[in-house]
C-alpha cells in the first residue's frame, strides 16, 4: 500500500513539475471522459496554504492544536473519514482536540502535499495532502492509518471545508 502512495505521488509531481509554476495542468476532457468533470482547468496553487497543512499535522503530532486556531474559518464544515460532519470552529477544534488526547502518540509522515486552485471555484485554493499517522493509544494499542485530506482556504486565507479519506492497516498490539 506504501509503495503505490510513493508511486502515485512520484508521478503527480514528476507530472506537475514539467508544467511551469502557476501554468495550468492539463486535465482530462470531458469530451475524452465518461464523466463531465468539473474543474478541468486546474493550475498550481499558493504554496503557503500547503506549508499551513503541513504545520497543522505538526501541532496535531505535538498536541499543541491552539496553534490552529487562527486557521479555521468561523463557518467551517468538515467531513471525516467516518462520515461524521463537524459544523463551526469551536466542534470542529473541540473534536480534533479532544481525538488527539485519547492518544499517547501521533507521528505521521507526509508522502504528497500540493496547493491547486481553478478558475471554476474563485473563492478557494484547495490543498490535498497525502501521508500515514501512526497513532499510539493510552492503553498501548498502535495504529497505522493512510491518509487523504482535503482542505479548502477562503479568501480570507481560512479553512472553510475539511475531508478526510482513511484506510487503517491491521492493529499491532505493543
Amino acid at each position: 500500500m506504501k509503495r503505490l502512495t510513493i508511486l502515485a505521488a512520484i508521478f503527480v509531481f514528476s507530472y506537475f513539475s514539467s508544467t511551469a509554476f502557476g501554468q495550468n495542468v492539463k486535465q482530462v476532457s470531458n469530451v475524452e471522459s465518461p464523466y463531465k468533470v468539473g474543474a478541468t482547468n486546474i493550475s498550481i496553487g499558493n504554496p503557503v496554504y500547503a506549508q499551513k497543512v503541513l504545520w497543522a499535522w505538526k501541532f496535531y503530532d505535538d498536541n499543541t492544536l491552539d496553534k490552529i486556531d487562527d486557521l479555521i474559518a468561523n463557518d467551517v464544515v468538515a467531513t471525516l473519514a467516518n462520515g461524521t460532519v463537524i459544523k463551526g470552529k469551536e466542534n470542529f477544534l473541540k473534536g480534533i482536540k479532544d481525538y488527539r488526547n485519547s492518544l499517547a502518540s501521533a507521528l505521521s509522515t507526509v508522502d504528497a502535499c500540493t496547493t491547486l486552485k481553478t478558475p471554476d471555484d474563485k473563492d478557494h485554493e484547495v490543498v490535498s495532502i497525502w501521508g500515514t499517522e501512526t497513532a499510539t493509544a493510552k492503553d498501548g494499542t498502535v495504529t497505522k492509518t493512510h491518509l487523504n485530506e482535503v482542505w479548502f482556504f477562503n479568501k480570507k486565507g481560512k479553512v472553510d471545508e475539511f475531508h478526510q479519506m482513511a484506510a487503517k492497516d491491521a492493529v499491532e498490539q505493543k
